[in-house]
């Protein structure tokens, strides 16, 4: 599981998924706004399943693909990650 320091926990979050959406989407990932939710980003349901798998690999949380409609966006994801990956490993998010 990758470390995070507490003040920048969501940034971590944020710029990880930023990163991953960017591939997915074949863009740069300063061309990705966080605040666009990833079906309007143009993120497909495959590739939506895909990075639940890296999610759940990357942040060592068990991840539903339907997350990725719970949590619509990159910045809302990103805080679903640091909260779930707090609770598993009992630091407050």
């Amino acid at each position: 599981m990758r470390p995070i320091v507490p003040a920048h926990r969501n940034d971590v979050a944020v710029d990880w998924l930023t990163a991953r959406v960017a591939k997915y989407l074949g863009c740069a990932p300063a061309t990705v706004d966080p605040a666009v939710p990833l079906a309007e980003l143009g993120l497909d349901s495959v590739s939506a399943v895909n990075l639940c798998g890296e999610i759940e690999f990357e942040w060592d949380i068990d991840v539903d693909p339907t997350v990725v409609f719970d949590y619509p966006t990159i910045r809302e994801l990103g805080a679903y990650i640091i909260a779930e990956a707090a609770d598993r490993t009992g630091y407050a998010a």
